[in-house]
């Protein structure tokens, strides 16, 4: 795994893996949550129940701040998209303009063309 720049940054894989083993051992945790509630030992059940728990307030804590740090980077970026979409907008626009640009071109020389033709059939 290539070390990181920033200690505390991770990337997409390290990150996926991570909140996986944090939803493995909150798994495991319920399951002895269950196991000892089976066999009788209610203090033992109640204690692995507490920190399934625990547990699981982390995850949501994680995942909301990851949602956060998401949020602000996607609001970062809008005004750079909505420029590149304008910029792109513009462009497209030229395109169609030169293109109807190139039709009328076409258009005008098709008519000198008929003219030509006429001119040399009255002149024939």
């Amino acid at each position: 795994m290539p070390a990181r720049k920033d200690k505390t940054a991770m990337n997409n894989d390290e990150a996926d893996k991570a909140f996986q083993a944090l939803h493995d051992t909150q798994r495991a945790a319920q399951m002895l949550y269950m196991d000892l509630r089976d066999a009788g030992d209610s203090v033992g059940a109640a204690d692995a129940k507490v920190r399934a728990n625990r547990l699981q307030n982390e995850i949501d804590n994680l995942i909301s701040r990851e949602l956060a740090n998401w949020r602000a980077d996607a609001e970062q970026a809008i005004p750079l998209l909505s420029k590149a979409a304008t910029v792109a907008k513009k462009a497209v626009d030229q395109v169609e303009q030169d293109v109807q640009n190139a039709q009328k071109v076409v258009n005008a020389m098709k008519a000198l063309d008929d003219a030509i033709a006429t001119a040399m059939k009255f002149l024939a």
